[in-house]
C-alpha cells in the first residue's frame, strides 16, 4: 500500500540571519538664510529616524543600511528688542553603517528596526549659526527569504505506518504595501484667540481611529492632530501675549490594495505623518497640507501540525526531508497604561499663566522576558510650552514665552503565555495622548497625564528538518526486503530489554527496533507516552509477522 501525504501552501518568511547593533551619528544643523543668529536653544535638540529614508544594500554576508536622521530645535534668537525672539530650526543628519550576517545574498529581504537611545546637543556662542548633534541609535538587522513551501501535514499508508508530528505557529504572510495619503485642510483660529501676524511652527500626529479589511482591501479612517504655534497680531503698545498656540483634528480616510486580504485576517497597519506644513490664508485662517505615510500588513496566523519524520516496521520508506527556518509566534497583544504626575516649574523659571501644550516622547531603557510575560521600562520626556504669569515682576519682558523639561520613569508590561527569556522580542511603545493643566492652588505646579500604548510580539526561531516527500521501493526490493526483515525476526530474541538514555524519546527507540510506538506503550503499560525517564526498562516487543 503506497503512502498518501497531505500538504499545505504556506507563504512564510525563512529566516536567514539576524544581529543587534549600535551607531554613533554625528552631524551639523545650520541655520537657514532668514533666520536670526542663535543666543540660546532653549530645548534638547530632537531627533526622530526618518524611517522613509532607509535603504539596504545586501552584498555577501553583508548588509549596507544608510538613512537619515530628522533633527529639530526651538531656540532664541538675537534680535531688536520688540521683535519676535523664538524661532525653529530643523535640519538631517545622514548615516551610513553595515552589519555581517552570514548567509545573505542579493535577492533576500532586509527588516531594519531602529530605536534612538540619546540625543547630545552642544552650541558654540562662537558659531553663532550651528547645533552640532550626537545621537546613538540601536539598529537591529533581519535578513529573510519569503518563499512558498509546500508542508507535510498528515501521512497515510500502510496499516502499521508511523508519523510524527510538531506544531507549528507561523505566520502566513498574505501580503504588505505602502501607500501615501495627502491631507489638505484650512484650520480656523478659534474665537477667543488673536488674528495671526506669523507662523512660528506647525506639527502634525496622525491617529486612527478605524481600519477593517474588505476583500482586497484595509480601509483606515483617522485624524489628523494638527497644532500650530503662531505670533498673533498685537496692536502696537498693547501688554498682550504676542504667542499663541491653537489646535485642530482634520479628518481622512485612505485604502491601501493587498490582493488576497479578507475581513477575517489579522491586520498591522501604521500611519505616520511624513512632512507637514502651514501657511496664513489670511489673517483668521492657517492652510495646512501633510503627507501622511501608511504601511499595511496583512496575515493570517497558522497553526500547522508538521510531519517531521515517517516509517513503518513493514515497508522499507525512503523518506526526504528540507531543513525548514523560521520564525515561529509564540504570541502577540497589546496594553495601555496612562502615566500620570504632578510637576513642579524649575526654579529658575517663572510660574505659569497658560499651558499651550505639553509634548511627550517615550524612549526605551530597557525591554525583557519573564514567563509569560513582556516588560518594558522607560522614560517619558516632557516638553512644555507655556506663558508665564509675570504680574508683579519688574522689568518682565512682553514675552512671556517659556519653556521647561521632565523626564518620569515608566514600566508597562503585556502577557503572552508562553513567552520566555530566551526568544526574541519585537515591540512598539507610543504615545497616544498627553494633556496637562495647570494646578488651580499653586501656578508652580501642573498636571500631566499620557496614555502609552505598549505592542508586543515573541517569537522564537526554530529550525526544523521536514518531510517533504515519501518514496517507496519498487516491488522486486519490497519483495526482497520483505525476506530478510522474516529472516531477521527469526533470529530475534524472544523478547528485548532496553534501558532508556538520556534524551530518548519513545519514538527514537520505536524507529530504532522497528516497532510500532503503540505496541511498546502497550507492552509497559506506560499512562504518558511523552514521558519517559533515564534509566527506566522497557520491554521491546517483536514485531508480529
Amino acid at each position: 500500500m503506497g503512502v498518501q501525504l497531505t500538504k499545505e501552501l504556506v507563504r512564510v518568511d525563512q529566516v536567514v540571519g539576524e544581529d543587534k547593533t549600535q551607531a554613533v551619528v554625528e552631524g551639523t544643523i545650520t541655520l537657514p538664510s532668514g533666520k536670526p543668529d542663535i543666543q540660546q536653544v532653549i530645548s534638547h535638540v530632537h531627533a526622530t529616524l526618518d524611517t522613509e529614508s532607509l535603504t539596504t544594500d545586501i552584498i555577501e554576508n553583508k548588509v549596507i543600511v544608510e538613512g537619515k536622521i530628522d533633527v529639530n530645535a526651538m531656540y532664541v534668537g538675537s534680535v531688536p528688542e520688540g521683535t519676535q525672539p523664538v524661532h525653529f530650526v530643523e535640519g538631517t543628519v545622514d548615516f551610513s553603517f553595515f552589519v555581517k550576517i552570514p548567509g545573505a545574498k542579493k535577492d533576500m529581504d532586509v527588516r531594519v528596526k531602529a530605536r534612538i537611545e540619546h540625543v547630545q546637543s552642544s552650541f558654540d556662542p562662537n558659531r553663532p549659526r550651528e547645533i552640532k548633534v550626537r545621537i546613538i541609535v540601536e539598529f537591529f538587522v533581519k535578513v529573510t527569504r519569503r518563499v512558498k513551501i509546500e508542508i507535510v501535514v498528515d501521512a497515510t499508508g500502510p496499516e502499521d505506518l508511523q508519523v510524527l508530528k510538531k506544531s507549528l505557529r507561523v505566520d502566513d504572510v498574505v501580503g504588505e504595501a505602502r501607500a501615501q495619503n495627502i491631507v489638505k485642510s484650512d484650520v480656523s483660529v478659534p474665537e477667543a484667540k488673536p488674528d495671526i501676524l506669523d507662523i512660528i511652527r506647525v506639527e502634525g500626529k496622525a491617529r486612527e481611529t478605524e481600519t477593517k479589511i474588505i476583500d482586497d482591501k484595509i480601509i483606515i479612517e483617522g485624524v489628523l492632530e494638527v497644532s500650530v504655534l503662531y505670533v498673533a497680531a498685537v496692536p502696537e503698545g498693547t501688554p498682550q501675549q504676542p504667542v499663541h498656540f491653537m489646535e485642530a483634528e482634520v479628518p481622512f480616510t485612505q485604502f491601501v490594495e493587498i490582493p488576497g486580504a479578507r475581513e477575517d485576517m489579522t491586520k498591522l497597519v501604521k500611519v505616520e505623518v511624513e512632512h507637514i506644513r502651514g501657511r496664513r490664508k489670511d489673517n483668521r485662517t492657517v492652510t495646512v497640507e501633510a503627507i501622511l505615510k501608511i504601511k499595511a500588513k496583512v496575515f493570517e496566523t497558522k497553526v500547522l501540525d508538521v510531519v517531521v519524520d515517517v516509517f513503518s516496521p513493514s515497508e522499507k520508506l525512503e523518506v526526504e526531508k528540507t531543513l525548514l527556518k523560521v520564525d515561529q509566534v509564540i504570541g502577540e497583544d497589546e496594553n495601555e497604561i496612562v502615566v500620570k504626575d504632578v510637576l513642579n516649574v524649575p526654579t529658575e523659571k517663572p510660574p505659569i499663566e497658560q499651558i499651550y501644550r505639553t509634548r511627550a516622547k517615550a524612549e526605551v531603557t530597557e525591554s525583557s522576558i519573564i514567563d509569560d510575560k513582556v516588560i518594558v521600562e522607560g522614560v517619558l520626556t516632557l516638553d512644555t510650552l507655556y506663558v508665564a504669569d509675570v504680574t508683579g515682576i519688574p522689568g518682565a519682558p512682553l514675552q512671556p514665552l517659556h519653556f521647561m523639561e521632565h523626564e518620569i520613569p515608566f514600566t508597562t508590561f503585556v502577557e503572552i503565555p508562553g513567552a520566555r527569556e530566551d526568544m526574541t522580542l519585537d515591540f512598539d511603545v507610543d504615545v497616544e495622548h498627553v494633556s496637562s493643566k495647570v494646578d488651580p492652588n499653586d501656578n508652580r505646579k501642573f498636571e500631566v497625564r499620557v496614555v502609552i500604548r505598549l505592542r508586543a510580539k515573541v517569537t522564537k526561531m526554530v529550525q526544523l528538518e521536514v518531510v517533504v516527500n515519501v518514496i517507496e521501493p519498487e516491488e522486486e526490493e519490497k519483495e526482497e526486503e520483505k525476506e530478510e526483515k522474516e529472516k531477521k525476526e527469526e533470529e530475534k530474541p524472544s523478547m528485548t530489554i532496553y534501558i532508556v538514555q538520556r534524551g530518548d524519546t519513545l519514538w527514537n527507540i520505536a524507529k530504532r527496533y522497528n516497532v510500532t510506538v503503540d505496541s511498546i506503550v502497550k507492552a509497559n503499560n506506560i499512562a504518558n507516552p511523552d514521558s519517559i525517564m533515564p534509566g527506566q526498562q522497557l520491554v521491546i516487543p517483536r514485531r508480529m509477522m
